[in-house]
């Protein structure tokens, strides 16, 4: 087992993490995904941290960019998650909008069945 064995581990857990992220996004599961943002969030610093040791141990391999595979594929997976957030943060302002245009229609409209239902 290499020195770069922990990085590969680390990228990976962040890969399903963010996988599973696009997934509590796409249904509307707003606490998963809260939740898988504090665990992607504590996954940073051993991240970073295995990445600094590895290119101090390893700094003529450092600069062939070996985890170059990884990365892109988990930026690509990234973009296209917060891409989806952003679709769904609008859906739900729509909606909210929506909501809020039926609850004043209905305020408006009750004191005026209230007074007709009065008269007659």
């Amino acid at each position: 087992m290499d020195s770069s064995h922990p990085i590969a581990v680390l990228l990976r857990e962040w890969l399903e993490l963010t996988r599973s992220e696009s997934h509590a996004i796409q249904f509307g599961r707003w606490n998963e995904v809260a939740q898988i943002q504090k665990s992607k969030s504590t996954l940073q610093k051993p991240l970073i941290s295995a990445i600094e040791q590895w290119k101090a141990g390893n700094p003529s391999e450092a600069a062939t960019n070996p985890f170059h595979v990884e990365v892109s594929r988990l930026l690509e997976l990234e973009a296209r998650t917060s891409e989806l957030l952003a679709v769904r943060k609008r859906e739900v302002r729509e909606k909210i909008l929506l909501l809020e245009q039926a609850l004043y229609d209905l305020r408006r409209n009750v004191p005026a069945r209230a007074a007709a239902s009065q008269v007659a």
